[in-house]
């Protein structure tokens, strides 16, 4: 699987996730950029919810994939090949320095067409924001991946960027309790 990378298209990187609703997070990421668009194709996570009410999620050491309806016969078995090592690997390259800030990265050799993909990431409550951004593999930290197919014309990847962003802003949504 070969990576390449794509420049930085706007200033503000909604990369790190600080609402502390994840999964609701991931679900609103889905609906408004992947569900929405003819490129997208599915969001992978290593979180489950603990129950339909839980907005927060936990880690957990298998992918989850969350792939579009339309798609779904189409890329299933296919997106397997991004097995937790490939998915750890993505965010190693994308939290070193050589690479960090950059928005998509293309992916080769899981499709018959090459992929991008778009980091998320929630650090763990103990780590330090400095701390985190020079350890990957960590067990707390919360990862997905929202994968598209390549390419998207600039203006619709400026427009997911946008959505994003207006997603990350949002009020936190409570979690509800197990029934």
């Amino acid at each position: 699987m070969g990576l390449l990378f794509r420049k930085k298209i706007i200033e503000v990187h909604p990369h790190e996730v600080e609402r502390k609703d994840w999964e609701n997070v991931l679900d609103d990421v889905f609906r408004k950029t992947v569900a929405k668009m003819l490129n997208g194709i599915a969001i992978i996570c290593n979180t489950t919810r603990q129950h339909p009410g839980d907005g927060v999620g936990i880690v957990q050491n298998e992918l989850t994939f969350h792939i579009k309806d339309k798609r779904a016969d189409e890329v299933r078995s296919s997106l397997r090949k991004i097995d937790l090592l490939h998915f750890e690997n993505i965010f190693e390259n994308y939290l070193s320095g050589s690479h960090k800030g950059l928005d998509f990265y293309r992916v080769k050799h899981i499709l018959s067409k090459e992929i991008m993909v778009y980091p998320l990431i929630q650090q763990g409550e103990q780590m330090t924001s400095s701390a985190f951004q020079h350890i990957s593999g960590t067990i707390d930290a919360k990862k997905g991946l929202i994968v598209f197919d390549f390419p998207i014309p600039e203006n619709k990847t400026q427009k997911i960027l946008t959505e994003i962003n207006n997603i990350m802003q949002k009020p936190v949504i409570p979690s509800k309790p197990h029934p």
